[in-house]
């Protein structure tokens, strides 16, 4: 036990490479009960659950909270427009600082709210399915915040990104503050070095330069390690700058704008892959969906990969 607080205070500390470190951490996971069994019982951390509307509905008066359950049971006996109105009113009218619905509730039920006021202007069959659609309402699981018990393997995969660098701060950062908490009479001096390194290469790489496979390889990295530190901070930039758009292919304003964040492609050869176009399409593979398609290039062997992405 004595020799996981070394190590992981070593880690802190700069003295241990970040790479070995998670590598030892990932595949011990007893580290993980080790710290979780020393962490005091009433200690708690905000994080996402799901719950019914159960749980919004549980600081109403109860004579409130009777009338919309009664009202709910009339409506699963028979699917009624005026029932489900009734229903949805009554939900929508409810104070607010007593009632915290999620913003997804609250849309969903802005949107009921909207067909059950306005039955003439949608078809009867569509009105039929809202109303089966507020019934569903009540069975549905809903996302919302709350105090629950202090978890170590849920908040260690909360600070796990897609990006190896910034997972190495983000740990590194959770660990210094729960062992300077667990070990109050230990002075733990955390090493900024990785944090500095990880700031430094966003700032120098361009934001639509990103993605998983760039980060396996290294390639941002192996660049930095290019240019001399000797140099004027500002030069050192500007060199690196220059050196990742002359590596990735990047002429003018040519790259990819993406939708739901970077996925650079590496060719097989371990070399970022040239961007070619990118294009907005709807149907076929996707039914309605709208979807926007990048296709990148192997500048050796000219091979196409396609990186499709949602809008």
């Amino acid at each position: 036990m004595e020799n996981y607080k070394v190590k992981i205070i070593d880690f802190i500390e700069g003295r241990t490479a970040p790479e070995p470190f998670y590598t030892w951490f990932e595949s011990n996971p007893q580290v993980l009960d080790w710290l979780q069994s020393m962490i005091p019982q009433d200690k708690t951390i905000q994080d996402a659950v799901e719950v019914k509307i159960d749980y919004f509905l549980k600081d109403l008066p109860t004579s409130k909270q009777e009338e919309v359950y009664s009202t709910y049971q009339s409506l699963c006996e028979t699917t009624d427009l005026d029932r489900a109105k009734k229903l949805v009113d009554l939900l929508t009218e409810l104070d607010s600082r007593t009632v915290q619905f999620t913003d997804l509730m609250n849309l969903l039920l802005n949107n009921y709210k909207t067909v059950l006021n306005n039955p003439s202007k949608y078809k009867s069959s569509y009105v039929k399915e809202m109303c089966i659609a507020v019934k569903k309402f009540f069975e549905d699981k809903f996302t919302t915040v709350q105090e629950v018990p202090y978890d170590v393997k849920t908040v260690y995969s909360h600070n796990k990104t897609n990006s190896k660098l910034w997972t190495y701060v983000n740990v590194q950062s959770w660990l210094y503050q729960l062992m300077t908490e667990l070990c109050p009479d230990d002075t733990i001096e955390k090493d900024n070095t990785l944090y500095e390194k990880a700031s430094f290469m966003m700032d120098v790489c361009p934001e639509y330069i990103e993605g998983h496979e760039i980060d396996e390889a290294g390639i941002i990295e192996a660049i930095i390690e290019q240019v001399p530190e000797s140099l004027p901070k500002a030069k050192r930039k500007k060199q690196i700058k220059e050196l990742i758009k002359k590596e990735f292919h990047i002429v003018g304003t040519k790259y990819p704008r993406w939708v739901q964040g970077g996925e650079w492609p590496v060719s097989k050869s371990g070399k970022p892959m040239r961007f070619v176009e990118q294009k907005r399409k709807k149907g076929k593979e996707y039914q309605d969906m709208l979807y926007t398609i990048y296709v990148f290039e192997d500048v050796d062997t000219f091979e196409k990969r396609i990186i499709e992405q949602f809008t």
